[in-house]
């Protein structure tokens, strides 16, 4: 390939045009992939549809965002079926390479690496493989990159609406996912961070508190519903975090993960069944979780290493993709991209106020994890940023190979 074919403000439509045709062609060949929550996420969505966009009180277990975002083509599952779903990922995924590529392009000003970028992603077969399963990484990575643009955007003009526009942003996405709740905090410390140098204290405090109330503008539709279910103050939601954080931390976990059967006994999910109080239950596996740590701080700290070294591994563990042709592919996609992004770090050290933002939140991700259970699925919406710094190393390297043959 010519890297001339790259440096064109146009390649952007026909690779969008070429994830289309990839996503549609891997769906229909291997159907939609309604693997783990997804069944969840698809009867929530039917009761949303049918309940004219309300979601149900008796529902407490997870986040709304996923479960809102499959009921817009819940008519269209009544016509297809479960391909609707996959098709509105398909839609959002493709949506993605094209922030992945405007992101690339703010950060380098190179319109060669913001299309290597697209490329990749468009390319990428973990990206394409989530584009067809029926979860929430797509709708996920589609706002949290579109906020992470906007974060950037502000850093490089201090226009507040591009500030206004990343907290929304953000927030919808952490009804996607809860996890974003507390990093929310962190993202402000480092804006006020980045911009210190750049305005006065009035300003940086005038745009924090703004920020603040858009935020809790948008969280509050989903505390208002909790209130009115829990008569309290709920900020997520309950049953969930502790049962995942047991799984993560008990004596039977040997390899960091969150399989049942083998990270964690199944009597041991059953007698927590037993609390039929969801918020008692919670906190009860928190208890429990908690407890191993203190009474087994050596065995803690060898499942912490191994949970971050399976978070980056390019290996799978789970029987169901631990295969040799799976592990193939991983390593020529996921495992090249790692290590040009490793290099990267070094190499592109002066962006790195631009690309702070995703730097901080492969940081806290990481965390998240190592507190409660490593999956290559939750390490999904890091790989962009790592397709991102690795693709002007890669372009160079190319360009060298070019110049010497």
């Amino acid at each position: 390939m010519n890297t001339s074919i790259l440096n064109s403000n146009n390649k952007i439509i026909y690779i969008l045009l070429g994830s289309l045709v990839i996503k549609f062609l891997i769906l229909s060949v291997l159907g939609s992939q309604p693997l783990l929550d997804g069944q969840w996420y698809i009867n929530i969505a039917s009761k949303i549809w049918e309940s004219g966009f309300l979601f149900p009180n008796n529902e407490l277990r997870d986040a709304p965002g996923t479960p809102y975002f499959y009921a817009l083509f819940y008519p269209l599952y009544k016509l297809i079926g479960m391909n609707a779903y996959a098709i509105g990922n398909i839609i959002i995924s493709t949506c993605s390479i094209y922030i992945f590529y405007k992101i690339s392009f703010v950060i380098f000003e190179n319109i060669k690496i913001a299309n290597l970028v697209a490329l990749i992603s468009c390319l990428y077969p973990f990206f394409n493989f989530y584009a067809i399963s029926i979860l929430s990484e797509s709708a996920y990575i589609f706002f949290l990159y579109l906020s992470f643009f906007c974060l950037i955007k502000y850093f490089k003009t201090l226009q507040l609406k591009y500030l206004i526009f990343f907290t929304v942003f953000f927030a919808l996405d952490t009804l996607i996912r809860f996890t974003n709740l507390p990093m929310y905090v962190f993202f402000l410390l480092l804006t006020i961070y980045i911009t210190k140098d750049k305005q006065n204290y009035i300003c940086i405090t005038k745009s924090i508190l703004i920020s603040c109330f858009f935020f809790i503008l948008v969280m509050s539709i989903w505390w208002i519903r909790n209130y009115n279910v829990f008569n309290e103050f709920v900020p997520t939601s309950v049953g969930e975090s502790g049962k995942v954080f047991f799984i993560g931390n008990n004596a039977f976990n040997k390899t960091g993960g969150g399989i049942g059967g083998v990270d964690v006994k199944y009597e041991d999910l059953i007698r927590f069944k037993e609390i039929k109080d969801l918020r008692k239950r919670d906190k009860a596996m928190w208890n429990e979780g908690i407890k191993w740590i203190k009474d087994n701080p050596k065995d803690w700290i060898v499942l912490e290493f191994k949970k971050i070294v399976r978070f980056f591994s390019p290996i799978f563990f789970a029987d169901k993709f631990n295969k040799w042709y799976y592990n193939i592919i991983s390593l020529l996609s996921y495992g090249v991209i790692f290590l040009f992004f490793i290099f990267s770090l070094f190499k592109l050290k002066n962006y790195f106020w631009l690309y702070s933002p995703m730097f901080l939140y492969l940081v806290l991700l990481t965390g998240v994890h190592l507190v409660f259970i490593a999956s290559i699925r939750y390490r999904i919406p890091i790989e962009p940023f790592m397709i991102i710094l690795a693709s002007p190393i890669i372009l160079k390297l190319y360009e060298k190979y070019e110049k010497t043959n």
